[in-house]
């Protein structure tokens, strides 16, 4: 078994509180950003097509079922603390979380040498990362090499699923598709999200709030997020490690959690890409224009 490590993390009492005992995965306090330059419609557009990372112009992949977490290589406090986190946000958009015991189809594994962890198991799973029977639904080889060779404190690498929308039921390369109407506005296949890897480099996190860490693993559990994204204009969590001087105590924003909703709340059935972003984009503002519920 892989040995245990101990993140070098600064552990802010504040924070630490909330994120494994909360009722509800409430947003940073002062979240609520004016993005100066431009209109909040353009800014919202902007983010949508910045921050989604989907293979050949597909619509985004989500979640059709339940999601079960497993964190390997953290003592047993922080891991349950993650696992609760991610369960936690993973609610508040509507994803049931999984029962004791399940399977789990988010993997977080945390090591001191991440680089290492990353080409050993690219190396011997490789059909795990790149499925035969659903190349045309992941990102590819050049991207699993740019997994594999990141500096980042954290990586992530999502398969996805190429599943028709009516029923869910799984489809492959090649397979014929029945044709449910003759309209253009939906089609007839969404991307379910089968399974993610995120791999925690103790060494490159430095001092953190392991609440943000949290926070930030949520994001990249729940959303097909661009590792190469440029989200520095944007109060979103994915700043977290943008550069040197981030605000390693920063916390998941009003921002993030309206376009999650917005996501979740977006069938994946649209006619293309463009149409779905443009769907995203509206129920985010509309998320955003919404009463905040009394406290």
């Amino acid at each position: 078994m892989m040995r245990k490590i101990a993140f070098a993390v600064a552990l802010v009492s504040g924070l630490m509180a909330s994120p494994a005992i909360a009722q509800t995965a409430q947003p940073e306090a002062d979240s609520k950003v004016i993005i100066t330059g431009r209109t909040p419609e353009d800014a919202v557009r902007d983010f949508v097509a910045e921050v989604g990372a989907a293979p050949n112009d597909a619509n985004l992949a989500r979640w059709g079922d339940t999601v079960c977490v497993g964190v390997y290589n953290l003592t047993p406090q922080y891991a349950q603390d993650l696992i609760d986190r991610v369960s936690l946000v993973g609610a508040a958009v509507g994803i049931e979380p999984g029962e004791p015991g399940c399977k789990p189809n988010v993997l977080i594994m945390a090591d001191q040498n991440s680089d290492e962890l990353a080409a050993r198991l690219v190396q011997d799973h490789l059909r795990k990362f790149l499925p035969p029977a659903t190349d045309d639904a992941n990102l590819g080889r050049a991207a699993l090499e740019k997994f594999k060779t990141s500096d980042a404190p954290v990586r992530w690498w999502q398969v996805s699923q190429t599943v028709l929308a009516d029923t869910g039921e799984a489809v492959a390369r090649g397979d014929t598709v029945r044709v449910r109407g003759s309209g253009r506005l939906r089609s007839n296949v969404r991307q379910d999200i089968s399974h993610i890897l995120i791999i925690l480099d103790a060494n490159r996190i430095g001092k953190i709030s392991f609440a943000s860490l949290s926070d930030y693993v949520a994001m990249m559990a729940l959303a097909q997020i661009d590792a190469d994204a440029d989200t520095r204009e944007f109060p979103t969590i994915l700043n977290l490690f943008a550069s040197e001087t981030s605000n390693r105590t920063m916390r998941m924003t009003q921002w993030d959690l309206d376009y999650l909703t917005a996501l979740y709340e977006t069938p994946g059935d649209a006619a293309n890409s463009g149409r779905e972003a443009n769907h995203i984009a509206r129920k985010m503002l509309q998320e955003q224009q919404s009463p905040a519920p009394a406290q």
